[in-house]
């Protein structure tokens, strides 16, 4: 007999560091353990239901030793910023801060996260787990705040059908991931015992615990593309860049940013959509501010603004954009932006991507950095090549890319080459030490695919953009 229990974030957010990863690692733990859910029953009973005997808890624990299945609501990755005091702040002093990330996932309040067992449980053994159910506060950190109940097996079954798009151990499926879970016959003592105390016995993980593997098919992904009945969707806009003074490729972000913002105020009430703000889960769908300049060079001369939306542009969208005619960095209190002069911008084309930036998207196996790949995660202890891989790798899947062999073009420099180092790599109303790190990249796939490639951070803005290499007039040395 199947056991399921249904549990919801009312907040929206899940909070979960996993056991053998660093806060500000920024990783999540995702679905929550098999220890971590019956370590949160264990603690329900301590807090909120003291009264229920050790022993009936125990012997519900027992049931528990077969590892859960899982179906996961959709969800998408955040995270917020503190500086917190360290051991030489003084009160009253500014600086002694560290930064610390607080990482979370932001979950649909009306999805439950089904968690599933095959145990057979007595009804009073049932009664007791729906109770505890019922009075578990929170799953996963304090503030990720949850409401979760006992389905009845009816309800589970026909709110849920068993596919294989549950996570269920294995290592067979598209998506792979593991979690802790205690060792069978489960025991209380093993649930309850402490990080101290494991790092006291010079443990890696808490005695009674093993890692267990799990795995699913990728769902099919809800479509974001916007679909506007009776009339053909824009996705690329293409202006020319004139300017008595040069705009290089180092400060094309000044471009991109400033002409984001006065897109910002012009299509305002399409916002989260097409610019990606306020949360908006777009899939990379949204806009991109592309500027073009005449070499990979950081002293080439920008020529070009692509703005490609691959969720599509309306007619009275594309419009609306076409109304930019010209950007500067000079500000209303006699400020001037360093580096971003005033440009003038004159329509080109309008169209589809293939047609209106050919540069970016021919079919090719092997791609070459145009702009500098700025890497989104945090290195750890693992080579220069193992990172870069797996950062790219999990880029591409995000938009629906394979994986990629990664060739590093100054592997000697590192995670900054002198080649990155010349383009400003942060955004206009960023402060110099918000600069990201940069370095030039070679992509080959297994089998031809076709750009636009833009990955890493600020790819929306102009960085991590790939050509093809057979293409490239003028490579890097």
């Amino acid at each position: 007999m199947t056991v399921t229990i249904a549990v919801r974030w009312p907040l929206g957010r899940y909070h979960a560091t996993p056991w053998d990863r660093s806060v500000n690692e920024g990783a999540v733990e995702w679905p929550p353990s098999p220890w971590r859910i019956l370590r949160a029953l264990v603690s329900t009973w301590y807090t909120r239901w003291p009264e229920l005997p050790a022993p009936a808890l125990d012997a519900l624990l027992a049931q528990f030793g077969e590892p859960p299945l899982y179906r996961t609501p959709p969800i998408s990755p955040g995270h917020t910023r503190h500086y917190l005091p360290d051991i030489d702040h003084v009160s009253g002093q500014s600086g002694s801060t560290d930064l610390t990330f607080d990482p979370y996932l932001k979950v649909p309040r009306d999805e439950p996260l089904l968690i599933r067992w095959n145990a057979d449980l007595t009804d009073d053994q049932r009664g007791i787990l729906a109770k505890l159910a019922e009075l578990l506060p929170y799953l996963g950190r304090a503030d990720s705040v949850c409401d979760a109940r006992l389905l009845d097996p009816d309800e589970a079954d026909a709110l849920a059908e068993l596919d294989q798009t549950w996570w269920r151990p294995s290592r067979d499926g598209q998506q792979l991931v593991r979690l802790l879970a205690p060792t069978a016959p489960v025991q209380r003592a093993v649930l309850e015992s402490t990080t101290v105390e494991t790092r006291k016995q010079r443990r890696t993980q808490p005695s009674g615990t093993h890692w267990v593997g799990y795995s699913r098919q990728e769902p099919q992904r809800r479509p974001t593309v916007r679909t506007i009945p009776n009339q053909t969707l824009v996705t690329t806009i293409r202006f020319a860049v004139a300017s008595d003074a040069p705009l290089t490729a180092a400060n094309g972000i000044l471009l991109a940013d400033e002409v984001h913002r006065l897109s910002a105020k012009l299509l305002d009430g399409h916002r989260a959509e097409l610019l990606g703000s306020r949360g908006a889960t777009t899939n990379h769908q949204h806009a991109h501010w592309i500027p073009i300049a005449a070499g990979s060079e950081p002293g080439a001369r920008v020529h070009s603004l692509v703005v490609w939306v691959p969720a599509g542009l309306a007619v009275a969208e594309v419009a609306r954009l076409i109304q930019i005619h010209s950007v500067s960095g000079r500000r209303g209190d006699g400020y001037e932006v360093k580096g971003l002069p005033r440009v003038d911008l004159l329509l080109q084309a309008t169209g589809p991507v293939d047609q209106v930036a050919p540069e970016l998207t021919r079919s090719a196996r092997a791609w070459r950095s145009l702009t500098p790949y700025l890497p989104v995660r945090y290195p750890k202890r693992r080579t220069l090549e193992d990172y870069l891989t797996e950062d790219i790798r999990v880029e591409a899947d995000y938009r629906g890319l394979p994986p990629a062999r990664v060739t590093c073009l100054s592997p000697e420099e590192g995670l900054q080459d002198r080649w990155a180092r010349g383009y400003r790599r942060r955004r206009l109303a960023e402060r110099l030490d918000k600069a990201r790190r940069g370095l030039g990249l070679r992509l080959e796939f297994d089998e031809p695919i076709t750009g636009p490639l833009l990955l890493g951070q600020l790819s929306h803005f102009g960085y991590g953009v790939f050509i093809p290499e057979q293409r490239q007039e003028k490579c890097r040395e």
